[in-house]
């Protein structure tokens, strides 16, 4: 049964992605626009979370008008990110170049370096197209993907990743792949803005989170550097990138203390930009729970 289900889930993700490559970057755009207030209206639970998020973080003195709205604008988001991954092969890699637009160059200094580089997205504006955005100016990069529950689904996504020039390591073998890549001064490119068991717990929004040990320790064990940044939405063909300041590992002989240091640096580079641009952020996890809930 279960196979059945994900052959149907599979189906009728191909066939949308199918559609979304006929048509014109507006109208995509209006059609993820679309797909998110549909799922807006259905996913009910993601909803709540999305409202109970934003309420207990920047909407505590936001009327339920006002909060409703955004989340409304977060799942639009969503629909137009889903629906721009699903055109990267039409896109292409030339492409993406005329749509992104910012200073990119810091990135490139960080292979000059020589030291690799793990490079830090969050699930804001168009995830997809940040994560993928160092292959795309041509730097050899791997990203560091979770597995989707249904395979097909899974391996379809990661073909559209690969269409913008980047390589993809599951989650079955990050650590070990990921630690091999970065001692040979290659680089890396992870989200870690969600919700991390076992993770060091720092404030995020004004409320305790916990946040992923992983690339700071690795940053601290192969020295190079953490490289926060983002993409914002602006419009259909137009996306900005924000690049954060690099980490380096301070090295002051205590390592949890680095860790610390390291995951509260980039934690408020993510914080500032989600303040500016909350609507382009996806609230619709479940980000502050700590162990013991």
């Amino acid at each position: 049964m279960a196979k059945l289900k994900h052959l149907i889930e599979y189906t009728a993700v191909r066939i949308l992605a199918f559609a979304a490559q006929l048509l014109s970057p507006q109208a995509a755009d209006r059609f993820g626009s679309a797909l998110g207030t549909f799922v807006y209206h259905l996913a009910t639970s993601r909803r709540r979370i999305s409202n109970d998020n934003i309420r207990s973080t920047i909407g505590k003195s936001w009327s339920e008008d006002e909060i409703e709205a955004l989340t409304k604008k977060v799942f639009q988001n969503i629909g137009k990110t889903l629906i721009e991954v699903s055109r990267f092969q039409k896109l292409t890699v030339a492409g993406a170049l005329k749509i992104v637009t910012g200073d990119s160059g810091l990135l490139g200094r960080i292979e000059l370096e020589g030291n690799g580089a793990i490079f830090l997205v969050a699930h804001f504006g168009n995830w997809e197209l940040s994560a993928c955005w160092p292959g795309i100016i041509g730097l050899p990069v791997n990203l560091l993907v979770g597995t989707q529950h249904n395979l097909l689904v899974d391996e379809m996504l990661n073909d559209f990743r690969k269409q913008m020039n980047v390589g993809v390591i599951p989650l079955d073998r990050q650590t070990r792949a990921a630690f091999k890549i970065l001692k040979s001064k290659g680089m890396v490119v992870l989200a870690a803005d969600q919700h991390a068991p076992a993770g060091i717990a720092i404030d995020f929004l004004g409320r305790p989170a916990l946040h992923p040990r992983g690339p700071a320790l690795f940053s601290i064990r192969t020295g190079a550097p953490i490289c926060p940044f983002l993409i914002r939405r602006e419009r259909y063909d137009k996306h900005i990138i924000i690049t954060g300041t690099p980490i380096y590992p301070p090295n002051s002989g205590d390592e949890e203390k680095d860790i610390r240091t390291m995951t509260e640096a980039y934690v408020r580079f993510y914080e500032e930009y989600i303040c500016r641009n909350p609507e382009q952020w996806t609230w619709t996890h479940r980000r502050w729970k700590l162990q013991t809930d």
